[in-house]
């Protein structure tokens, strides 16, 4: 178990079923964004509680999610589960250690410093105190307040999660208190769409704990999209599309040239019929049709936004390419429900050489620009986000080679290929 695994931990209470099986309920809550889950069943009869074990031990394993069973060690044991939580009135965490070995988890329930104490001398991984907030899941809760809870974060040196009561609305109020993470039942299964509202949670959470990475804002060309290429020999396949061969070095030429410049310069090299404005029409359907048809997704840009999601991190779009051309691209690729908004140069009326686009798109997400990670591989655009307050990723392109010294000294953290999120999480976490 790692610390970070109890950010969310997802607590089992059949009250909320409504027909469905509980394991659908708990699949539900994982790709929400559940990082813990135990199984907690009082009125079970053995062979039912077995049953219904060993199908959410297979669905944790699946989804590579911690599995524990509240209070039934035997049960434990008996199917290998990851561990067990017991609380004051159950086995002693001590003979829990004992019963199932050094290599499985043990939680403990405690509501004082020295249960605490005890239960960390005795062997435990991991703390639960409530009920922190009111709560109708538990009728001999016992409340503790956020004194108790700072106090027993600071007492012992194994990770503390917070339990009883807690809801995305209320979450923000454990804020340095400690805790690593959550312990939740109705606020997850007891919402109407259990995904969503793991992830939503999940993102409070974040903010409680005051976690770097909230959010993140990425450029797409170069960063999302092997797409630089084109940029540099749109022209050339505008032409080869008329059956006209280009100059060689006709990138190089136009480079420099806004794209009105760039349409007279085309028309009168090559003798063109078309108007200026024909000509930068037809280059710009040029661009289009490969947004739409073949730009390509750099690599391990889809698995990152995936898990990006799944940990409930909100993200922006801020390009400077114009809007269509990202949607025709975003559209074949699947990628819009990942972005919560797309934010472009052109309607912000601004380019990257200020911070107005990143600030915006930190604002949507109701987030501080230092909690809000930016992805870019342009220098200029690292430079100006890195100015505004923002922690920068540099990511590597062919295009931006000879920039690449100097991005990655402005860059927190740089990528040669876009890592996985858990390579990202951990770099961050020995960033603070």
């Amino acid at each position: 178990m790692k610390k970070e695994d109890l950010l969310l931990y997802a607590v089992t209470d059949r009250h909320w079923l409504n027909g469905e099986p509980l394991v659908a309920q708990v699949k539900q809550a994982i790709l929400g964004g559940a990082t813990f889950v135990q199984l907690r069943e009082k009125d079970l009869d053995e062979a039912a509680f077995l049953e219904e074990a060993l199908a959410i031990q297979k669905l944790c394993r699946e989804y590579g999610v911690p599995f524990v069973i509240n209070d039934n060690v035997a049960l434990a044991k008996k199917i290998d589960a990851d561990g067990v939580h017991v609380g004051q009135d159950d086995m002693e965490a001590l003979l829990a250690r004992k019963e199932l070995g050094e290599d499985k988890i043990v939680g403990v329930s405690v509501q004082t410093v020295e249960q605490a104490l005890l239960a960390a001398k005795h062997g435990a991984d991991y703390l639960g105190v409530g009920s922190v907030f009111p709560t109708g899941s538990k009728a001999d809760a016992i409340d503790v307040d956020r004194k108790t809870l700072a106090a027993i974060c600071r007492a012992v040196s194994i990770p503390v999660v917070a339990i009883g009561g807690i809801t995305r609305d209320n979450v923000l109020q454990l804020a340095d208190t400690g805790i690593c993470g959550i312990a939740v039942i109705s606020a997850i299964f007891g919402q109407p769409d259990i995904s969503a509202a793991a992830r939503d949670l999940k993102r409070q959470t974040r903010k409680a704990l005051g976690m770097r990475l909230q959010g993140v804002i990425f450029d797409v060309d170069g960063t999302l999209l092997d797409s630089m290429p084109m940029w540099e020999n749109a022209a050339a396949r505008y032409l080869e599309g008329l059956g006209i061969t280009p100059e060689p070095n006709l990138s190089q030429i136009l480079f420099p040239m806004s794209l009105t410049k760039a349409a007279e310069y085309m028309k009168e090299r090559y003798g063109l019929t078309f108007t200026v404005p024909e000509i930068m029409e037809g280059f710009n359907e040029t661009i289009h049709a490969y947004y739409r048809d073949e730009a390509p997704p750099k690599q391990g840009a889809q698995e990152l936004l995936e898990a990006l999601k799944k940990e409930g991190i909100p993200m922006t779009v801020a390009t400077s390419t114009d809007r269509y051309h990202i949607e025709a691209a975003f559209e074949r690729l699947g990628w819009f429900p990942f972005f919560e908004e797309l934010l472009t140069c052109t309607e912000i009326g601004v380019g990257k050489v200020q911070p107005k686009i990143y600030e915006l798109a930190a604002k949507h997400m109701g987030l501080p620009c230092e909690a809000v990670w930016v992805f870019e591989d342009a220098l200029h655009a690292a430079q100006t986000a890195k100015r505004a307050g923002f922690p920068v990723v540099g990511v590597y392109d062919r295009a931006s080679e000879k920039n690449q010294a100097l991005l990655k000294e402005t860059s927190d953290i740089y990528m040669e290929r876009l890592w996985s999120a858990q390579q990202l999480f951990s770099q961050i976490r020995e960033e603070n």
